[in-house]
């Protein structure tokens, strides 16, 4: 394509107009080349608009994509632990034994061990009732 083509017509709609001096002008005009100064100008102009955040800043505000399966399965292993680490009793503890009042609204569910339990050969049962003062 040329600048100085003629419509069928011959009315010369060239960009520029008719105007043949003005197109070998522009064709022979090459721009000016950009100086060294100008580019650290802006990028000097660029640095002081746009500072950079510290880094501890960037480090708690920064995100991390991760597909929704990969998370969910993290979290599903993460409550899981927690759980099993929560639930552990304690290797070698052995619980005391705990005097509740029971009452007879409610029945007495107490944790206990058995551990280092020995059956006794006679069983003595008393009944106690409570005394009114």
């Amino acid at each position: 394509m040329t600048d100085d083509r003629l419509d069928k017509d011959g009315s010369g709609s060239a960009p520029y107009g008719s105007d043949p001096e003005l197109t070998s002008a522009l064709r022979q005009w090459k721009a000016p080349g950009v100086s060294d100064a100008l580019d650290a100008r802006i990028l000097d102009s660029y640095r002081r608009r746009v500072s950079r955040e510290p880094l501890w800043r960037r480090f708690f505000t920064t995100s991390v994509r991760v597909p929704l399966p990969v998370a969910v399965a993290v979290m599903a292993l993460l409550v899981i632990a927690l759980t099993l680490v929560v639930n552990r009793p304690a290797a070698g503890v052995i619980a005391p034994g705990q005097y509740v009042q029971a009452t007879a609204d409610q029945p007495v569910v107490a944790r206990t061990s058995l551990a280092g339990f020995q059956a006794v050969e006679e069983v003595n049962v008393s009944v106690v009732k409570e005394q009114r003062q």
